[in-house]
């Protein structure tokens, strides 16, 4: 094989690469909303519906678009630490599924549910911010829309990973350190 061969098949295999690459961000940014705006329902409004229907604590909501449908996937912690997921549909705010976990728990390792009551306990004390707050907090600093929030434990220290459509439709995504101040001291 010549050195022409040997640069076009590299050449090949990089453009596939990231084409790969490009396709597989594509089929992430679908979940995003197109404008800040086009959603009837509000990340913060799908929360508080998933709160009042199930009693839960959200620890994550995500906004995602399945069978050309867009929902807002909630995770939430009962008050026994069950994981109870909930779909709320965007356009209506109706309560699509809700999921009680408590029969399943041999999916969860006693390490989660450990992290889990850990958790809750650093809400109700005080020790955490909540999810409502961070995202309220972002959405004033970015003057934006909210879309997805996940809780992130990296090595111990536990924040919020915020993604956001501002007014003029940039994305962004943010972190939020979920200690309060009076915790960190």
């Amino acid at each position: 094989m010549n050195n022409s061969s040997v640069f076009k098949t590299a050449a090949i295999s990089t453009l596939l690469g990231l084409s790969a690459i490009a396709a597989v961000g594509s089929a992430n940014a679908d979940d995003a909303p197109i404008l800040p705006n086009q959603d009837s329902v509000s990340l913060l409004q799908a929360v508080a519906l998933a709160e009042t229907n199930t009693g839960g604590i959200t620890i994550e909501a995500e906004r995602e678009v399945k069978m050309g449908q867009a929902i807002y996937e909630i995770e939430l912690l009962g008050k026994n630490g069950e994981k109870v997921y909930t779909a709320i549909n965007i356009q209506t705010g109706d309560v699509i599924l809700t999921d009680n976990r408590r029969k399943r728990d041999e999916h969860d390792d006693e390490d989660d549910k450990l992290e889990d009551a850990l958790f809750l306990s650093g809400l109700n004390s005080g020790q955490y911010l909540s999810l409502e707050e961070v995202v309220k907090q972002a959405e004033t600093q970015f003057s934006g829309k909210a879309w997805s929030v996940e809780l992130d434990d990296d090595h111990g220290s536990l924040a919020y990973e915020i993604k956001l459509m501002t007014v003029n439709g940039k994305q962004i995504e943010t972190e939020v350190n979920a200690l309060t101040s009076s915790a960190a001291k």
